[in-house]
């Protein structure tokens, strides 16, 4: 439905909960996307099998997105997993800010696990492979992009 810009700042406004538009010092209009993580956590989806599960229990994971105003294949929000093993299928470059949970990524090109605990922030750069193992449930904000557009 329609939502009523309001103004927040002398230069800045929010159009409904998930944009703003502003001015820049060079006068021209920015868009950004802003969400609650508390108020995005009561819109998760339907917990959903992840795609390439490896044996039991089978991952089921929940988001919240919203694509790019500007820049095409960007996409925010947030993520959260139950326990399980499964192949990451990303193939976008990812940047995430653990919340809760405890987990582990194996590289494919190393081999070695990387402890992920609340409070990790992580870069996986485009096309990384390898192995999740989540041993508690976990939530994350993310931002998947396309690095190449990045530049």
């Amino acid at each position: 439905g329609y939502r009523r810009e309001r103004r927040i700042y002398p230069h800045c406004f929010v159009s409904g909960t998930d944009s703003i538009h502003t001015k820049s010092r060079w006068n021209n209009i920015v868009s950004l996307t802003k969400f609650n993580i508390a108020d995005a956590a009561k819109e998760l989806g339907v917990p959903t099998a992840v795609p390439a599960p490896i044996g039991e229990p089978v991952s089921h994971i929940q988001s919240k997105g919203w694509l790019s105003n500007t820049v095409a294949g960007t996409k925010i929000g947030l993520w959260e997993c139950t326990p399980g093993r499964w192949v990451r299928q990303v193939r976008q470059a990812e940047f995430c800010h653990f919340l809760s949970g405890t987990a582990t990524f194996t590289p494919e090109s190393s081999g070695e696990p990387i402890p992920i605990n609340p409070g990790d922030v992580i870069h996986f750069p485009e096309n990384s492979a390898g192995i999740w193992e989540v041993t508690e449930t976990t939530r994350k904000i993310f931002m998947v992009y396309n690095e190449s557009n990045a530049g």
